[in-house]
């Protein structure tokens, strides 16, 4: 088979990795395309090369600024691996943001992903066995769309995400949208199959296979080398409590009462003698810029850096953590394979399963203080909450995955007279 495999954002590299490795295991055509959602040397090529992946057989939704940017962030980032603490990529992260006033645009970027893959659909990949796209990224909706209006099968990884509500904003319409477009789901737990169902779709077309989250953390388990000494560089004091800290949702960074909020309870607890380990996308260093929230930062205990390049060093950071704040997705469902406990800043999760399983907690970003007591919750039941079961399964999902794209090879795609 010819797989396409579909990247344009951080998480989804790491997630889609063990699809990529099972299918050239057995011996598949590969082919990965990168839609340059993010960009940076720490979120695209770092981390291709982090999971050991190839370099993307296409880049796509590249433009001459985000082109100049890669070059930049990956000269940045080899100067600092040979000039220890002169901090390059950070100096050149800050004149980049200092000059940035332009918001993302969220529609524009869906518009010339769309374009971009039809090309490559009506040329090179004209041939396409299937398309695999993850998650619920603007990458993922524009690629699945358009694959489906050039009547290409796709398959869709972490099918039947659901919050039934508007958040996260925009990734419940990412998910929704690309189940409407996709012919075979990947549901990760029993949860997202059964809304799946409630929604419509056929039955025999959902499989189970839990996370490739957990295949990806399994393996930076095994692959750790010299992670200590690289935070230790950037001031970690691994005796004393660490907390991961990850705030880069719209729909928190984008409300200033939510965002100071989230900042001002990573505040406190640098107060309570814990150290706060940041780590920051652009579109949060945006959102402190915009909402001028920056100085509250410049705290004792709170060490604030860009994403981390290699997913090994932050699954290692991650195990060695009290907790993990975060309102991302990925991060509820790593925290759950690492056994660490979870404090979600979100009112609502698409991850439900690690809240019923008891290893996350809900810490609605209404004020501060009612954060700073789910906190204080997740440290008092610490012990017990990293002896619950893993929800996400048992790290097989990219074989079971492969399994099911060999079953239905040629079927992927029905029409009604032909049932």
């Amino acid at each position: 088979m010819k797989i396409v495999i579909i990247t344009g954002t951080r998480p989804d590299i790491i997630k889609q990795a063990p699809i990529y490795w099972e299918a050239k295991k057995r011996g598949h055509e590969a082919i990965l395309v990168h839609a340059c959602q993010h960009y940076p040397y720490y979120l695209f090529e770092g981390v291709y090369e982090d999971m050991q992946l190839p370099k993307p057989h296409y880049i796509i939704h590249s433009s001459a600024q985000k082109k100049l940017g890669m070059v930049a962030s990956r000269t940045t980032h080899f100067l600092d691996e040979k000039i220890p603490g002169a901090d390059f990529s950070k100096k050149f992260e800050k004149t980049v943001l200092g000059v940035m006033n332009v918001k993302p645009n969220a529609a524009a970027t869906v518009a010339d992903i769309m374009k971009a893959m039809s090309q490559l659909y009506r040329g090179p990949l004209a041939d396409a066995s299937v398309t695999v796209v993850h998650g619920d990224t603007l990458t993922c909706m524009a690629s699945a769309l358009a694959a489906h209006l050039n009547i290409k099968p796709v398959a869709h990884a972490e099918a039947g995400l659901r919050t039934f509500s508007r958040e996260p904003f925009p990734e419940q319409t990412d998910t929704r949208c690309t189940d409407a477009c996709s012919d075979l789901f990947f549901a990760a737990t029993p949860t997202n199959k059964e809304n799946l169902l409630k929604e419509g779709f056929a039955q025999e077309k959902i499989v189970v296979v839990g996370n490739t989250v957990v295949d990806a953390a399994n393996w930076a388990a095994s692959a750790r080398g010299e992670s200590r000494k690289y935070f230790e560089r950037m001031g970690v004091d691994f005796s004393k409590p660490i907390v991961y800290y990850s705030c880069h949702r719209r729909e928190n960074t984008m409300h200033k009462e939510r965002f100071e909020a989230i900042i001002d309870a990573a505040v406190m607890l640098a107060q309570s003698d814990v150290q706060v380990f940041w780590s920051m996308r652009p579109g949060t260093v945006l959102a402190l810029k915009e909402h001028r929230l920056q100085e509250k930062l410049n705290e004792k205990n709170i060490i604030v850096v860009s994403d981390v390049p290699r997913y090994t060093d932050v699954m290692y950071l991650a195990s060695k953590c009290l907790f993990i704040a975060t309102d991302s997705g990925s991060m509820q469902e790593e925290s759950a394979s690492l056994r660490v406990p979870c404090a979600t800043l979100r009112f609502v999760t698409d991850r439900p399963e690690s809240v019923q399983a008891g290893v996350n907690l809900l810490a609605p970003p209404t004020t501060a203080r009612n954060i700073f007591e789910v906190f204080q919750k997740v440290i008092r039941e610490n012990a017990a909450m990293r002896m619950k079961k893993n929800p996400y399964g048992d790290g097989m999902a990219a074989k079971k995955i492969i399994d099911a794209l060999e079953k239905f090879d040629g079927k992927f795609i029905t029409w009604k007279h032909q049932e």
